[in-house]
């Protein structure tokens, strides 16, 4: 079975779903793979990544949730609101009028498989189908899910990562009981893994206030990393770090991957590795 659409998910913020999402876009595009990014996050932080202002297009996913929601509107199809944008990745985009169709979508009884209708066609047009999802349990986030051919998980180095599992664990637990559908972890991605530097402040006021020192503090950070991580490759199988890198900001803002801007920078082979073994999987 050829499998193509990726589901990039974690219900906490920070942990550089969109991030990982573009990143690995960009270097299956430059390897010559059609790829498509689906924005789910009202934030629309994967279109600003991708260099587009959620309020230039026309349309966006919002108006297509809408239109499947409510019977007083004229469909609207997914294809018809991909745009291209410069990196060659193309781009279904989101806008923060997203948060209005979650109501919505609780009057329509199909509501979970919503993306799942048009998904078949899409796949035809494109090599891999990315969905970035947003950073709250939802519609969109099931959505997403059940869309998809495979989840990548996608983890901060904090101390709410492995809580943070268990969480996502449970709800697709929940979604294969209730739908029906197996779900299918594929890779979990670390995310700035081994530079809790991030984190320093908060162990500084932590261990103020504890009387601890700050180093006792920052090894058990890197404790629960270990342990996350030997819980992941038990369970998930394949993961994959990516280190700390100024660079992946820089080419967020400039809507430009790492792989056309700076393909050599550490993390950018990380997202490489993490590119080819989605490729391979296929």
């Amino acid at each position: 079975m050829q499998i193509t659409v990726t589901a990039f998910s974690h219900h906490k913020g920070g942990t550089g779903k969109t991030t990982t999402c573009l990143q690995v876009a960009g270097f299956l595009v430059k390897n010559g793979r059609r790829v498509l990014v689906i924005d789910t996050d009202p934030q629309a932080n994967a279109t600003l990544g991708l260099g587009i202002h959620p309020d230039t297009p026309a349309h966006n996913i919002y108006h297509y949730y809408a239109s499947q929601s409510s019977p007083e509107s004229e469909p609207i199809s997914l294809s018809s609101l991909i745009i291209r944008t410069v990196s060659g990745i193309d781009l279904i985009p989101s806008h923060l009028d997203l948060v209005g169709a979650e109501p919505l979508l609780y009057q329509n009884p199909d509501r979970y498989e919503l993306l799942t209708r048009e998904i078949p066609g899409l796949k035809e047009r494109y090599d891999h189908i990315f969905i970035d999802t947003p950073p709250f349990l939802g519609q969109f986030v099931l959505n997403a899910i059940i869309a998809a051919d495979r989840t990548v998980l996608v983890f901060s180095p904090d101390s709410f990562a492995l809580n943070g599992y268990e969480n996502i664990r449970l709800i697709i637990t929940d979604i294969e009981e209730v739908l029906g559908k197996d779900i299918r972890i594929e890779m979990a991605v670390l995310n700035r893994w081994g530079s809790p530097r991030h984190e320093y402040s908060l162990f500084s006021k932590i261990s103020a206030i504890l009387g601890k020192k700050e180093q006792n503090m920052l090894n058990q950070g890197e404790d629960m990393q270990r342990i996350l991580e030997e819980q992941m490759k038990r369970e998930v199988g394949t993961v994959i770090q990516v280190p700390e890198s100024q660079q992946v900001g820089v080419s967020n803002r400039r809507g430009m991957p790492l792989a056309f801007s700076y393909p050599d920078d550490p993390a950018a082979k990380a997202f490489a590795h993490i590119a080819q073994e989605l490729d391979h999987g296929r």
